[in-house]
């Protein structure tokens, strides 16, 4: 597996998660970073990869193709797999498997939007794909598929496996509390600050709330949510003493367990990873009205969906659960049963006949 960085984020945790779900099944890991940002780098060696860590040392740093290459011989590497769809990420693992020498499946494993903030890595994926370097591409979501086929790329390179998660360990894990005013009803978000995630909304919804009650409290957990910016903008949007900007978690199951609701202010996902461990803990999940949800759940069954960038209605959305536990509690039961077709064995198995040598 190529990553850019060993960074916490949906892509490299989804990766991390087949890691642990495929040991002891026949096949082994190297985990090899591009450039910096080594945070998962512990949890991949536990979980049974070998970490090769910073291959480049400057942008196309021809000895980090080198280096490439070299991994591949001496660990024997039969596929690799470019985990999401960084620029690098795609020139050094293609590029270097092509170099290898060894006949190596070379898969893409995309976990971004082509409509997104990352949109641009379309024309890149598409010259790698149409020069035979990329001979897989394994989307996250029929949506994600359809869209990339309009943009070019062969349909015949293009095939779906849904991100899975620890299902049963989500829904077993043991509520540890954030450090929060006691009598507090908990309000939590697992997102990395990111453009895309729009969490400007969120902390606007939480000025809203707090605006009216007293009894709630948000928390923000994810890669610089504990920035200044997000505090400037927690205190510009009134909610600067019910807002909780806590930075990467490393047990986003025990706050999970802790919810009483989850949300996501996002305006661009594929397939949403923090949103499914939330449906997995069985908490109601409220989320953006946009189609990368469609395929997830259905709304007002397993979940509720509230139009992008509308504070106001984040806010009541999230009072209404608060305000009806028997919504809340047939919300969150069916979000759990729901979150089983989403399985980390399920995802392991399609991987499994993906890398299956061909009869």
């Amino acid at each position: 597996m190529v990553f850019s960085t060993l960074q916490a984020g949906g892509a490299e945790v989804t990766a991390l998660e087949l890691i642990r779900a495929l040991r002891g099944s026949g096949v082994a890991f190297v985990a090899a970073s591009v450039k910096g940002g080594l945070a998962l780098a512990s949890a991949l060696s536990s979980g049974g990869a070998v970490v090769c860590k910073r291959i480049a040392r400057f942008n196309r740093d021809p000895l980090g193709l080198w280096r490439m290459r070299q991994i591949i011989r001496r660990e024997r590497i039969d596929a690799v797999v470019i985990v999401g769809v960084p620029r690098d990420g795609m020139f050094y693992g293609l590029v270097g498997a092509w170099a290898s020498g060894r006949a190596v499946r070379r898969i893409v494993w995309c976990k971004s939007s082509p409509t997104g903030q990352s949109r641009h890595f379309v024309p890149h994926l598409w010259a790698y794909a149409a020069a035979g370097l990329a001979q897989t591409i394994v989307c996250t979501s029929q949506a994600q598929r359809d869209a990339l086929a309009a943009r070019g790329i062969a349909a015949s390179r293009l095939t779906v496996i849904y991100n899975g998660v620890d299902v049963d360990g989500l829904a077993r894990a043991a509520p540890r509390p954030p450090a929060v005013p006691p009598g507090k009803r908990l309000i939590v978000q697992v997102a990395n600050v990111m453009p895309d995630k729009d969490p400007l909304t969120l902390l606007r919804a939480a000025g809203l709330l707090a605006a009216r009650r007293d009894d709630v409290h948000f928390v923000l957990a994810g890669r610089d949510t504990n920035g200044p910016a997000m505090a400037r903008a927690a205190r510009e949007a009134g909610a600067d003493g019910v807002v909780s900007l806590n930075g990467h978690c490393s047990d986003v199951a025990g706050l999970l367990a802790s919810a009483d609701v989850f949300v996501l202010s996002t305006r661009g996902e594929v397939f949403s990873v923090a949103t499914l461990e939330a449906m997995a803990a069985g908490r109601p999940v409220i989320v953006s009205d946009i189609a990368a949800f469609d395929e997830m759940f259905t709304a007002g069954v397993e979940g509720l969906k509230v139009r992008p960038g509308d504070p106001a209605a984040l806010a009541d959305a999230i009072e209404r659960v608060l305000g009806d536990a028997p919504l809340a509690r047939a919300l969150g039961d069916a979000a759990r049963m729901r979150a089983e077709r989403f399985s980390r064995r399920r995802m392991a198995d399609e991987f499994l006949r993906l890398l299956a040598p061909a009869r």
